[in-house]
């Protein structure tokens, strides 16, 4: 049973590959994930925005693509996601946590705020874990999935 989850899940994200290939900057985000090792990594986590006022940019690692700007505040572990187009689609941050070497956490923090508002998540990250984000958007009216850059950054 163990080896056919992990084929389907292969399969899976190998067609989510060749379809984010056909996009360039794009890939499509899946929810599930299974750590190299086997272990049991924890639920997708989808977390919505708080309107915050962003802190001083020396408190913040930030990473901007066209429609999306993301930052992180280690200290704190807080997300910080920013729409900048206002094109009706989310602003969204895609992270992953790994710890040891494997998939520990994964989740979004998902900012609806409107264009130009920044919106923030409150995260409990391990510390010497290490922390990626992906800037996507989200349009829930149309599908259910995520447009991601396919250039993700490592955080912590």
């Amino acid at each position: 049973m163990r080896k056919g989850r992990a084929l389907l899940l292969t399969l899976s994200m190998a067609i989510a590959a060749l379809i984010g290939a056909g996009l360039p900057g794009t890939a499509v985000a899946a929810e599930t994930a299974t750590p190299a090792s086997g272990a049991a990594v924890a639920e997708f986590e989808r977390n919505f925005a708080v309107a915050g006022n962003l802190p001083s940019r020396s408190e913040l690692t930030c990473h901007s693509v066209p429609a999306v700007e993301i930052c992180y505040q280690a200290y704190g572990d807080r997300w910080w996601v920013q729409d900048q187009l206002g094109d009706g689609a989310s602003a969204v941050v895609k992270w992953e946590n790994f710890r040891n070497g494997s998939l520990y956490r994964h989740g979004m923090c998902v900012n609806s705020l409107g264009k130009g508002k920044w919106g923030q998540c409150n995260k409990n990250y391990y510390e010497n874990s290490v922390l990626n984000g992906f800037p996507c958007t989200w349009d829930r009216s149309s599908n259910e999935n995520l447009l991601c850059n396919s250039r993700g950054w490592n955080f912590q």
